[in-house]
């Protein structure tokens, strides 16, 4: 009969053996254990090679290189990072394909929870400046209005690059904290999100909003860039860009300098947060065109299209968390990023970004006394038109 080799042999039968020649007065040590041979016999079969040994070496040589892997890289200076050339090419990966993709595909922002170690991703986008967007037939026709209380507004549609609805669009006029888009792109385009923003007087002595900063403590840019889009926090907006230009004035000239490139025309930046009233000022088609080319930064993107951001407080170690004061990001349907403004001076502000139907548009309102109302109205009017 075939044995099979992989299967441990059974037991044998015992064999019958004629008797032994019976022995008087043997001392004990001569005679024969009882069981001696069945024991010797279980012994051999121990020795006797098994299929399972082979499996156990194998178990034991893959545990040996694994501890041999860890320990080179925790020498090396730990394993979880990939290498240099590898997470450049993810990270511009990343960005490519967040800078071409159409935002907002999966409709309203999802509400994202993260301590401060979850900094911005770093990403290089280059934002050209793009023609001037024409009006689409009928764009400023009072019968295509929508009715609404708003001093001035535009829609502006992404894709045909075209404006579909406006009233007095092309006035100047305050805007209160819509001025935190640009600063929002200069530091997103800057990265370096941990780096330690230093604290002057000057920013911590800024009116409310206000996250409370500390003059002469340090703040990771990442964190401030959340508190100022967030929670529209002017000492946080203040502080980024004392640090990024050097000086207020340095950075409203950076601002200025970076309006002209984006093909903003009647656009005057005299602040950091919107708070200067007299001297910061513009338009609502320049704040639609500002919006629509900020977007096209994925980590500007990010951040305004979170609805909650949990940071890990610096100055306590509390956590904090920041609530997104566009209100659209849950209550509209398709919005995935804006921001809120006002002062007693420029009244309400909102400028938002929707994507409904494969359509992209930006919608602006400036000097209203109902943003949550007025801006829906003026997005659905929009959307109606061909």
């Amino acid at each position: 009969m075939a044995v099979d080799e992989e299967l441990p042999p059974g037991p044998r039968p015992a064999r019958r053996r004629p008797p032994a020649p019976r022995v008087q007065d043997a001392p004990a040590r001569e005679r024969p254990r009882e069981g001696a041979r069945e024991r010797g016999t279980t012994r051999r079969r121990e020795r006797e090679p098994s299929a399972v040994r082979p499996l156990h070496v194998l178990l034991l040589v893959v545990l040996v290189l694994g501890l041999i892997g860890f320990t080179t890289r925790v020498m090396a200076g730990g394993g979880e990072e990939q290498p240099a050339a590898a997470a450049e090419a993810t990270t511009a990966a990343t960005a490519t394909a967040a800078a071409t993709q159409p935002q907002g595909d999966a409709g309203p922002a999802t509400t994202q929870r993260e301590d401060q170690d979850e900094q911005p991703a770093n990403t290089t986008v280059s934002i050209t400046r793009k023609p001037p967007p024409a009006y689409a037939s009928g764009a400023k026709a009072p019968a295509n209005q929508p009715g609404i209380g708003a001093a001035a507004y535009a829609v502006l549609d992404v894709d045909r690059n075209e404006i579909v609805l406006a009233s007095n669009d092309t006035d100047t006029r305050p805007i209160a904290s819509l001025t935190k888009i640009m600063t929002g792109l200069l530091i997103a385009e800057a990265g370096d999100f941990s780096h330690p923003v230093v604290v002057s007087e000057v920013a911590a002595g800024v009116e409310p909003n206000k996250d409370g900063l500390i003059i002469g403590n340090r703040y990771p840019r990442g964190i401030l860039l959340y508190s100022a889009m967030l929670g529209s926090n002017n000492d946080a907006a203040a502080a980024l860009g004392e640090d990024l230009g050097g000086s207020y004035g340095s950075y409203y000239a950076m601002m200025n300098k970076r309006a002209k490139e984006l093909g903003l025309t009647r656009t005057n930046y005299a602040s950091s947060s919107g708070l200067n009233d007299a001297e910061n000022w513009s338009t609502a088609r320049d704040q639609a065109i500002m919006l629509a080319r900020a977007m096209e930064n994925p980590t500007f993107a990010k951040v305004v299209g979170t609805r909650e951001h949990a940071v890990r407080w610096p100055d306590d170690a509390k956590r904090r968390v920041y609530d997104n004061h566009n209100d659209m990001l849950a209550t509209y349907p398709g919005t995935f990023g804006g921001k809120t403004g006002f002062t007693t001076a420029a009244g309400g502000c909102l400028a938002v970004i929707v994507k409904r139907g494969g359509r992209t548009m930006v919608g602006v309102v400036l000097g209203t006394n109902d943003i949550w109302g007025d801006t829906p109205r003026l997005m659905d009017a929009a959307f109606a038109r061909p």
